[in-house]
């Protein structure tokens, strides 16, 4: 997709038995790929790589650092849908998530800017048409 435009460039093979179609013609089609209503969000620096493995960490009871393997889907920006592994208000986290050695360690989990109020469900809602 062409980040700029949002647009696709597609090839077609067309049965044009009467000639009408001639080339260097365009046409602009609007194709149902898949739709989301619901989707989880997480900034995608905050998902790690173990060889073929991805994860995330969220913060535990105890403030302690959790583990998660996910699945992911698309890209949305700079933010990537998890298909599988999270549920919706797990605290995931983003920054210093270098700095989590292994699960089990104690975090002091802030709000980052940009985030969702306390009360609010950390994952976000996404809609796509």
């Amino acid at each position: 997709m062409n980040p700029n435009t949002g647009t696709l460039q597609f090839r077609a093979l067309l049965a044009n038995p009467d000639g009408r179609i001639r080339p260097g013609e365009f046409a602009r089609v609007e194709m149902p790929v898949a739709r989301m209503e619901q989707a989880l969000l997480v900034d995608r620096k905050a998902i790690l790589t173990d060889q073929d493995r991805r994860y995330v960490y969220v913060v535990g009871e105890n403030n302690l650092a959790d583990r998660r393997q996910v699945s992911t889907g698309r890209q949305v920006g700079e933010q990537t849908v998890i298909t599988e592994g999270l549920n919706a208000g797990d605290r995931v986290i983003v920054n210093g998530v270098q700095k989590v050695f292994m699960p089990g360690m104690e975090v002091s989990p802030q709000q980052v800017a940009g985030a969702p109020a306390v009360n609010a469900q950390p994952a976000i809602a996404a809609r796509e048409d």
